[in-house]
């Protein structure tokens, strides 16, 4: 009500609130009243809310260092050297299947990708998981009759606005020194769209892969659908949104929560 936009305020609220260790139950509160106005369990946590953008923020800010040992090997290796990369895409940016080479291609990146989050868990930061925590309870309380909402609840953070969005913009979360060139671009875009897909749980079945666009996308997804991939979704959820204390990883860096 007193900013005009919510990013000028949600921003330093997030790093007043992480200093004062008070970030988690704030969340808690301002997730449980937007969970009221959710009428659809497939719809949890999808719009701009004051919620929403506050665990965005967060995981900006927190994790970083996670993004960065999680993803940024893969990430390098996009469209390095030249004949690996994605060479045949169209302007679209849309896969041509007749270049089976290109689809080869796709399928390792999407496969080394997916590999490397769902075994990341215990690099998670502590904050992230204790929010993932809050947010997969609220979900199961608000929708007790769906037994997958706890899951959505944590995938359309941590699949859809954190690690999907890092893939396609790597430079925007310090993966990459500058924004990648057309070709690297149309290939991280297919890359972070398959993570999506396959990070929404429960999303490769038949119904859901008709509602594809592209038909080259329904293509290429029937051959993500084994159960391994759901249940390795599954168990990655499972962990990030648990409160279980981790083993320190060695991978922790200072969060600095000061500019200027």
């Amino acid at each position: 009500e007193v900013c005009r936009d919510k990013c000028d305020a949600v921003l330093p609220l997030v790093r007043l609130l992480l200093h004062h260790h008070k970030l988690v139950p704030f969340v808690a509160a301002v997730a449980e009243l937007d969970l009221k106005d959710t009428q659809e369990a497939n719809t949890i946590f999808r719009g701009n809310s004051l919620a929403t953008r506050c665990v965005d923020e967060m995981m900006k800010i927190v994790g970083k260092h996670y993004l960065k040992v999680t993803l940024k090997p893969v990430i390098d290796e996009v469209g390095y050297p030249p004949e690996t990369s994605l060479g045949m895409l169209s302007p679209l940016g849309y896969l041509c299947l007749l270049d089976r080479h290109s689809c080869e291609n796709l399928r390792y990146y999407v496969d080394k990708v997916f590999r490397e989050i769902v075994r990341s868990s215990i690099s998670c930061p502590t904050i992230m998981c204790d929010v993932f925590y809050s947010l997969r309870h609220l979900a199961a309380k608000r929708f007790p009759n769906d037994p997958h909402v706890q899951y959505s609840a944590v995938s359309s953070f941590v699949f859809l606005r954190f690690f999907a969005v890092a893939v396609v913009s790597p430079h925007t979360f310090h993966l990459r020194p500058h924004h990648p060139d057309a070709q690297t671009s149309r290939t991280l875009t297919l890359i972070s769209k398959a993570i999506q897909t396959l990070g929404s749980w429960g999303s490769l079945n038949k119904s859901k892969l008709s509602s594809f666009k592209e038909t080259f996308m329904c293509e290429f997804f029937k051959t993500f659908q084994e159960e391994k991939f759901t249940e390795s979704v599954k168990k990655f959820l499972d962990d990030v949104s648990s409160t279980e204390s981790k083993e320190p990883s060695g991978v922790s860096e200072p969060v600095h929560l000061k500019e200027g």
